[in-house]
């Protein structure tokens, strides 16, 4: 299981995962965001199998093309990769009249990030569609909904990059705590910026999460400090 965000920012994008790969019971630690080139980078959330075969065909990319350049290329790789594994899988010959079942054999969903004058977020499925992400935040994987609703609240907020990433950090830090099953640490966070691709480092992280925790104090110490006859209710 995996969880992946995807978050812009004025002046950057920030993606963020969980740090453990699940095999059947077995969980172990593993990466879920990888450089593309020196300004894109790329997460997914899903099958294994499926994600390695994308990621061995898009080292055949060009490393100067644009996203935008890039986007019908990667779209039909991911829709190439899941017709070869459907074509090996025996069980697929059992589900050719059920095309939603026969879909959710080798399923994933892959996000692709590139900061150029402005920040653009790229989605696509197992069916190979691209899909811009404006206007919202992107996640994926186990536990998605509730990251989304931890994220619902700051939008439409125009944060600035660091701002972005330290609520990134505290989504997927909560997603965890809470224990949505499959997915744990260590946190793996990226920035894309004009400055290019840095993934933050183990002191950098150590950071983020002490100002996680002052800012979930803060939140508390708000709730307990306010007077009750201001949330009274009417009459």
């Amino acid at each position: 299981m995996t969880l992946i965000l995807g978050l812009a920012a004025v002046d950057g994008i920030v993606l963020a995962s969980d740090g453990q790969v699940t095999t059947g019971e077995v969980r172990s630690p593993g990466k879920k965001i990888f450089p593309l080139s020196n300004s894109i980078l790329w997460a997914a959330a899903g099958e294994l199998s499926l994600i390695q075969r994308v990621q061995e065909r898009l080292t055949a990319l060009p490393l100067d093309a644009s996203l935008a350049n890039l986007r019908d290329q990667i779209g039909e790789l991911i829709k190439n990769c899941v017709s070869e594994l459907l074509q090996m899988d025996f069980r697929s010959q059992f589900l050719t009249l059920d095309q939603d079942r026969l879909i959710q054999l080798h399923n994933a969903e892959f996000i692709f990030a590139e900061y150029s004058r402005k920040p653009e977020l790229l989605h696509l499925s197992v069916f190979g569609s691209p899909e811009w992400i404006t206007q919202r935040p992107f996640v994926a994987g186990n536990g998605d909904l509730f990251a989304y609703a931890l994220l619902s609240k700051y939008q439409p907020q125009h944060l600035k990059l660091e701002q972005a990433t330290l609520l990134a950090y505290k989504v997927v830090e909560e997603a965890i705590e809470v224990g949505a099953y499959g997915i744990g640490g260590p946190i793996d966070l990226w920035q894309l910026s004009a400055a290019g691709v840095k993934k933050l480092s183990t002191a950098e992280l150590h950071n983020l999460a002490a100002h996680a925790r002052k800012l979930r104090k803060q939140e508390i110490e708000l709730l307990q400090n306010l007077a009750p006859e201001t949330i009274a209710p009417g009459r």
